[in-house]
């Protein structure tokens, strides 16, 4: 994988473009006048890291683009602001000032509405198996230009961890956060979402294993929460109780630790 910028770059995307080889271990090419095909051919790469204006991008020859967008978490933050409530912090009961791990972060609309729920006292971090996806996820992050105030204080709260969810949770120790979150049916998501299709070729789409289940009950300090489609039966093999009526496209379940309230 190389990192370049859009044709004839400002100062501040050649800055962008710098931070982000650095932080990545990139190799930063000048893009001068080449297309990503012929860059590709010189340094025999598929995957391209291309820094423009409006953010970062994956560029492959068999896939669509791919690139962070906060997706729901938008409008889920304005709700929020208008007195309204969300289901997803709701099952979580989700306090200020709480840390949560998000053990499967994706594109991070949860996590960003954990970080707003939780405020400036709180604490929130996302796990990402996948280096592209974290990669773009955390930049986007601190880039994103059409965030309100709200959502950009919230996406600078998460912080966000490369490596499998049950290796990170086994590092964890006991009770070290309120809420441990689950949300392992990707092609759920994927499918239902035109703002999550391109995740879909790099995300991981590995099971929910019993250990990891184990391991987040042991480090939550209240609950564990999984999000499933309505198809889902994951809940029904792990023991945890569903949060309300099965409906729509969305499953909330839960269970309490023995420090649960």
């Amino acid at each position: 994988m190389i990192i370049t910028t859009g044709l004839e770059p400002s100062q501040d995307t050649v800055k962008h473009a710098c931070a982000l080889a650095e932080r990545f271990g990139l190799r930063l090419v000048d893009r001068r006048d080449d297309s990503l095909a012929a860059l590709r051919k010189k340094f025999q790469t598929e995957q391209i890291l291309v820094v423009s204006a409006k953010g970062a991008r994956m560029e492959t020859t068999s896939n669509p683009p791919f690139f962070f967008h906060p997706n729901n978490a938008a409008f889920r933050i304005k709700r929020l602001e208008r007195g309204d409530t969300d289901t997803m912090l709701s099952v979580c009961q989700i306090h200020p000032g709480d840390a949560v791990l998000d053990a499967t972060l994706g594109l991070g609309a949860d996590a960003i509405v954990f970080a707003h729920a939780v405020g400036p006292a709180g604490r929130v971090v996302g796990i990402e198996s996948e280096a592209v996806i974290a990669c773009l996820v955390e930049d986007g992050l601190r880039h994103w230009a059409k965030a309100s105030d709200s959502l950009r204080q919230a996406m600078q709260r998460v912080e966000v961890k490369v490596g499998h969810h049950l290796e990170v949770l086994r590092t964890q120790p006991d009770r070290s956060f309120d809420v441990v979150y689950f949300d392992p049916m990707f092609e759920v998501a994927v499918n239902s979402s035109t703002g999550l299709q391109g995740i879909r070729h790099y995300a991981n789409a590995d099971a929910l294993a019993q250990e990891a289940v184990d391991e987040a009950l042991r480090v939550a300090r209240r609950r564990v929460v999984l999000k499933e489609g309505k198809a889902g039966k994951l809940y029904e093999r792990f023991g945890f109780t569903p949060y309300r009526k099965r409906e729509h496209q969305t499953v909330y379940s839960y269970r309490e630790t023995d420090g649960g309230e």
